[in-house]
């Protein structure tokens, strides 16, 4: 790799890096419990067709299953970003939300380059792949106003905010030998979550207002491991006639045990005397502690998946995964949540991706429908979503080299014990950027 390519992947990781660390305007109310609202491990291209436990390609990155890395054919640079527009509505009314970020950044590549093997009229049964990720692991963001009124007191004010968020940074292996891989992902999970409430009595004059603050900060390591493995349907014609791509039924496991982690925080409460000169200003500390301490548990999460490929023209498979919520726990903000699952299914159909003389032949044409339950309930009911994924692999050419930018759409429906219920519409984007050059042996004369 030369030293331009290292610049320039350099400044992409800073910048976007300092653009995860940024969190979106989004204002979820159920994001206060727990670490936040989860993010989707699946990347753009996975996302549409639903797939992640048995899906693997020589260019582009799964880091669901992790043997996937085996696979890998090519360096493949890969970053995606999204907008959202959410629809929150209640008995007593809705409001519109608008949020984006990016959502990940990605690296990955083979460690043993296929163009050395093919200079070398070499033959390998195995080979062997890397990446790097960094991406959220959740998000909070909230703001909440609630105005009542009580006999002998008049109306009182009561605002709710929440900000912050975890990420991950996730280094994976794999290795692949004849139809068989097995993968590992090492990760470190980090982030810092904000708690506001405040009390203003607004119909006494120079009351006293209150302000409560809680924070925790994370941090610990994570991991997850995968196999997969390829059975071959038309093995005894590959035999016979050269160029003939395989029909497999692709079979994908993926899991992790529960992991702990370290955890500190900061709270207090502070009295202001509201609607005087002095309102900007903390008038008396009621109390204090930013020496909070303590341990926590991430929870065991185990996938599988089966695809049918025919050929890479059509690939359509089934993928469920089970996140075992009630393990998890937090010394400093210790909630009960539930066990949960998401299933899906989805598919890819490209018409031609060898084609010359139709671009939209070599489109990837994506679409999947799922079904998952949240490990946060709503009166002792677990939310739960629907929706449907549309999206495309639009191939480009970039320095001779082709490459791909993934568009998904996600309609969707979340609701709960009847409190607040959610319509959104997602759209993701992302640019995948592949280059066969790197760790290439190179030969002078």
């Amino acid at each position: 790799m030369n030293s331009k390519k290292s610049i320039i992947l350099s400044l992409i990781f800073v910048f976007a890096f300092i653009g995860l660390m940024a969190q979106p305007k989004d204002n979820s109310p159920y994001s206060r419990i727990g670490l936040g609202d989860p993010v989707d491990n699946r990347f753009v291209h996975l996302r549409s067709t639903g797939l992640g436990g048995a899906f693997y390609h020589p260019y582009q990155i799964n880091i669901i299953n992790p043997a996937s890395n085996g696979y890998l054919q090519s360096t493949v640079f890969d970053l995606g970003i999204y907008a959202k527009y959410s629809n929150l509505s209640t008995n007593d009314g809705s409001s519109d939300v608008y949020s984006g970020n990016i959502e990940y950044l990605s690296l990955g590549f083979p460690l043993i380059n296929p163009i050395n093997d093919l200079l070398e009229k070499k033959v390998r049964k195995y080979d062997l792949g890397l990446s790097f990720t960094l991406m959220p692991n959740s998000n909070v963001g909230f703001d909440i106003n609630s105005v009542k009124d009580y006999e002998n007191i008049g109306t009182v004010s009561r605002r709710y905010r929440g900000s912050g968020g975890t990420y991950k940074f996730l280094t994976g292996i794999g290795g692949r030998y004849e139809n068989f891989a097995f993968g590992l992902n090492l990760g470190y999970f980090f982030g810092k979550i904000n708690y506001d409430k405040s009390v203003i009595f607004d119909d006494i004059s120079s009351s006293f207002a209150n302000d409560y603050h809680d924070d925790f900060g994370v941090n610990g390591f994570i991991y997850n491991v995968g196999a997969i493995y390829n059975l071959i349907l038309n093995k005894d014609k590959m035999t016979k006639t050269n160029n003939v791509k395989p029909k497999k039924i692709i079979l994908g496991l993926y899991g992790g045990s529960k992991t702990g982690f370290n955890v500190n925080g900061t709270t207090y409460n502070r009295s202001y005397i509201d609607n005087s000169p002095l309102s900007a200003q903390s008038i008396d500390t009621v109390y204090y502690n930013d020496t909070l301490q303590g341990r926590g548990t991430l929870p065991t999460n185990i996938g599988g998946s089966i695809i049918y490929n025919n050929q890479e023209k059509l690939i359509v498979g089934i993928d469920y995964s089970m996140t075992m919520w009630n393990q998890y726990h937090n010394d400093i903000k210790d909630e009960t949540l539930h066990d949960s699952y998401d299933i899906s299914l989805g598919m890819q159909y490209t018409p031609d991706e060898t084609s010359y003389t139709s671009y939209f032949r070599r489109v990837n044409y994506r679409t999947s429908l799922y079904y998952k339950t949240d490990p946060r309930s709503e009166n002792n009911t677990q939310f739960n979503e629907t929706g449907i994924h549309l999206g495309v692999g639009l191939p480009f050419v970039y320095k001779r080299k082709i490459s791909r930018m993934n568009v998904d759409l996600n309609f969707g429906k979340k609701k709960g014990g009847g409190l607040i219920s959610e319509n959104f519409v997602k759209l993701s984007f992302s640019v995948t950027f592949n280059d066969t050059e790197w760790f290439v042996k190179r030969k002078y004369y």
